[in-house]
């Protein structure tokens, strides 16, 4: 892992804030998610920046020489952004940035933007977590953004920063082709309390935390035999039979993996649009959420699965 401005703050956040749990309340993030990732920057720095004393956390000479450096590079960062700004001044409202997890939304989000500006100039950032694109409309590095949030773990956007909750979309099990409960229409969790499962690493949105609370209402604990960050090397795994994984529900799986729901709907997310209040899109986020509503819901329903699952919930609900 190389270090970025991003874990620089989370490190002043936490010295700020004097102990773990204070500083994930702070950041929205969850507190076993904040502490792996102190781990990781200290492995990558070499040694411990904090340790745990009787009122919180007690900053090492280490981590005193860091925060000094790390405040002063932050700092400078900001200054830097800040001079960009008035540097570039109006040409750079005419690029619209657009920024977002990885998934296939962001990428819609681009093509939505053009469409309702009308603006040739059009650029994108995504990232593999939510932590960074949040960090980003707030420092003004993009102007709108594809986020999500989990239920228990709700996420802070900031002063300044607008939003609209596009939908809540649930998670499905991906299953070998071979699979017993292939042919079931949904999949009751505690069916698979002995499976073995592929997952992605732990991240800081609360994703993998939400689910192990959905498999413990279930009456277990999911045996994670493989943490996969590729979508590819997943489907892979799933498909030859070694584990069971989650899956978006809009997922293209590559070989021999099929889909299918969750009975009660036990892991969901949230899909937002946000965007900076003082930005080219504020007057048009009306238009540019439904579009990229109904953008999703023309993918939905090119999903046989999902649709079906989407219509049952439609008749539940009437």
């Amino acid at each position: 892992m190389r270090l970025e401005i991003r874990h620089l703050r989370t490190v002043l956040a936490v010295a700020e804030a004097g102990s773990i749990s204070r500083a994930a309340a702070i950041l929205q993030v969850t507190q076993p998610g904040l502490s792996s990732q102190l781990q990781r920057i200290e492995r990558e720095v070499g040694g411990h920046l904090f340790r745990r004393g009787r009122d919180g956390i007690v900053v090492t000479e280490l981590g005193k020489h860091f925060i000094d450096e790390a405040r002063e590079l932050v700092e400078r960062f900001d200054r830097l952004g800040a001079v960009g700004d008035h540097l570039t001044g109006h040409d750079q409202e005419k690029v619209i940035r657009v920024g977002g997890i990885d998934n296939r939304l962001t990428p819609t989000l681009v093509t939505v933007v053009r469409e309702v500006l009308a603006v040739p100039d059009v650029s994108s950032w995504i990232a593999n977590e939510v932590r960074p694109v949040i960090e980003a409309l707030g420092t003004n590095s993009i102007d709108v953004a594809v986020l999500h949030e989990f239920p228990r773990y709700p996420i802070y956007l900031g002063t300044g920063i607008e939003h609209r909750v596009l939908l809540a979309e649930p998670f499905f099990i991906g299953l070998p082709a071979n699979h017993p409960l292939a042919t079931e229409d949904e999949i009751v969790l505690a069916d698979l309390a002995e499976a073995e499962w592929v997952l992605p690493p732990d991240d800081e949105s609360g994703g993998l935390a939400s689910f192990r609370l959905a498999c413990g209402a279930a009456g277990f604990v999911p045996q994670v035999r493989h943490r996969v960050a590729s979508s590819v090397a997943a489907s892979l795994l799933v498909g030859s039979g070694e584990a069971v994984g989650c899956y978006f529900p809009t997922a293209e799986p590559r070989g021999d993996v099929v889909l299918r729901p969750i009975a009660g709907n036990p892991h969901y997310r949230r899909l937002l649009v946000a965007w900076r209040g003082d930005s080219l899109i504020a007057p048009v986020a009306d238009q540019v959420y439904e579009r990229m509503l109904a953008r999703y819901l023309e993918v939905m329903r090119s999903s046989p699965v999902y649709a079906k699952w989407w219509s049952s919930r439609e008749e539940d609900q009437s």
